[in-house]
């Protein structure tokens, strides 16, 4: 989740324009933070450098994170939205949602390869198709990353999402089965493999005549 980050943030006043780049000057992150039981939408802002670690350099899950507001309990929420500026590349203000701890949530998590696949080790070179996927579970149990063993696909294998291993109280988001990983045949290999197989189907056919 973030990084097992808990996010501080403090009250600030509901202005923008110079006030706002002037909390980005003095370190901070101009936030607004809302949610279905909220009386309002708060205006907020976060320690820059701590946000920029847990979203901008993280490799992890970027969008789920615990919230703590001054004094008050931590509190579970989802990244909405944000902008970032087309040059510097800094973040220059995000939008988070509170959601309810009980009802389950659905995040963009990162998969990670495991394990040398067998294709691999004769030849074949292993492809990613899709490196985030989409996941459903209750916010305490939405892992910072997914990892996939791709040690059993053999040339011109396919892994699927639905062949992920989740865990318990976990589940695909989609119902579209897209492509993970493939072991590609190169050009060169794919010749020799072919020629292997026809080969082979004319000795079973010798051997039935």
């Amino acid at each position: 989740m973030g990084l097992d980050t808990t996010l501080t943030a403090k009250t600030r006043e509901a202005r923008s324009g110079n006030y706002a780049n002037r909390l980005r000057t003095q370190g901070l992150l101009p936030i607004v933070f809302y949610g279905a039981d909220l009386p309002e939408a708060q205006s907020l802002s976060l320690d820059y450098a701590q946000f920029k670690t847990a979203f901008l350099t993280s490799t992890g899950n970027r969008f789920l994170y615990s919230l703590a507001v001054e004094d008050q309990a931590p509190t579970w929420v989802l990244l909405k939205d944000y902008q970032i500026d087309p040059v510097s590349r800094r973040m220059l203000h995000a939008d988070f949602m509170k959601v309810d701890a009980s009802k389950p949530v659905s995040v963009k998590v990162p998969v990670t390869l495991t394990g040398r696949a067998q294709g691999v080790e004769k030849g074949g070179q292993l492809q990613q198709s899709e490196r985030e996927v989409t996941i459903t579970g209750l916010p305490g149990s939405i892992p910072d990353h997914l990892e996939a063993d791709v040690s059993h696909l053999g040339l011109g294998q396919t892994m699927h999402l639905s062949d992920i291993k989740l865990p318990e109280g976990l589940r695909l988001a989609k119902t579209v089965d897209l492509p993970l990983a493939v072991v590609v045949i190169p050009k060169g290999l794919k010749a020799e493999v072919e020629a292997q197989a026809e080969g082979g189907d004319k000795k079973a056919a010798d051997k039935k005549k």
